[in-house]
């Protein structure tokens, strides 16, 4: 038994007005695209269902878009899917589209809505209860997905495919990603985004070294409001990059209050963790509490 789900990529951006997409920028995203529903229908289903992701022979006009069919093939039968008191429910191709984040719905948007979420952070910890994970982004701010996002989350074969698919935009003139399913488009990633589906932001593999929250001066260098909100400061020791996740502050920025380079008194979390045999530091700015214009030295 056997199902198809048809669904158009779109790459887009000035680079590619002429509806042309170089093949080394292409070809390594199909491959991710059959390695990432691969492994993620392995993850789900284990052993009970094969897919393979085809290329169409349709192309459609307008930037860059390739029409892909995922097939599943059920290798066992439906009687036997079904049979006992503990059997587990085939998940269909739509299923592990959705799980993955292509289709849209689900809790959070899948794996694809949670990592944008978290924009390149890793989750201060996770909480599994039957078919749903809290996932806490923040000390305070959390989010409900499939228990089923958190095991493709954890995977590092999916990871990297999934960083692979997006790939694309890290190309001069390519800006964005979709993904288009009976003419409605169900998924947008920017190139703004690209970071935030980096494999390396994965925790599968990471020890918690030391967790700790303290009050700081910081003395900015320099400012960032997008791809995370990256600042990089000084702390009178050493620099360092510092992502912003003070919501009430960066909408007083959204809303026009102006900021520039000086000090700051923030709640500052930092991170160590051990990831794939190396020392990570992760610095978050939790508070801005105090902002002060650049200190002028006296003249005497």
């Amino acid at each position: 038994m056997s199902n198809h789900e048809r669904f158009h990529v779109v790459y887009d951006g000035p680079a590619l007005t002429e509806h042309r997409m170089d093949v080394r920028d292409l070809a390594p995203a199909l491959v991710a695209f059959a390695d990432l529903f691969t492994a993620a229908n392995k993850e789900i289903n284990g052993d009970a269902a094969e897919v393979r992701v085809q290329v169409n022979a349709s192309f459609k006009a307008g930037s860059f878009g390739i029409d892909l069919v995922a097939s599943q093939h059920l290798l066992s039968q439906i009687k036997d899917i079904f049979a006992g008191n503990g059997a587990t429910a085939i998940s269909n191709g739509w299923t592990v589209l959705q799980i993955v984040g292509f289709t849209g719905g689900g809790l959070a948007g899948g794996l694809v809505g949670l990592l944008r979420l978290l924009k390149g952070r890793r989750p201060v910890k996770i909480e599994q209860k039957g078919d749903v994970a809290t996932v806490w982004m923040t000390q305070t701010e959390t989010i409900e997905v499939e228990r089923d996002v958190i095991r493709l989350y954890r995977n590092s074969v999916v990871r990297t495919s999934l960083e692979k698919v997006v790939s694309p935009l890290e190309r001069e003139g390519i800006t964005d990603f979709g993904v288009v399913v009976n003419g409605q488009v169900v998924l947008d990633v920017h190139d703004d985004e690209v970071a935030s589906f980096s494999a390396a932001a994965s925790d599968a593999d990471a020890e918690i070294v030391s967790d700790t929250t303290t009050r700081k001066m910081l003395q900015i260098e320099s400012l960032a409001f997008k791809d995370g909100n990256k600042w990089r400061v000084h702390d009178g020791t050493a620099t360092f990059h510092a992502s912003i996740e003070d919501k009430e502050f960066l909408a007083k920025i959204d809303a026009g209050e102006r900021f520039g380079k000086g000090d700051v008194l923030v709640d500052l979390r930092q991170v160590q963790s051990i990831v794939n045999a190396k020392l990570v530091n992760e610095s978050i700015i939790v508070k801005v509490l105090e902002h002060r214009q650049p200190l002028q030295q006296s003249l005497i």
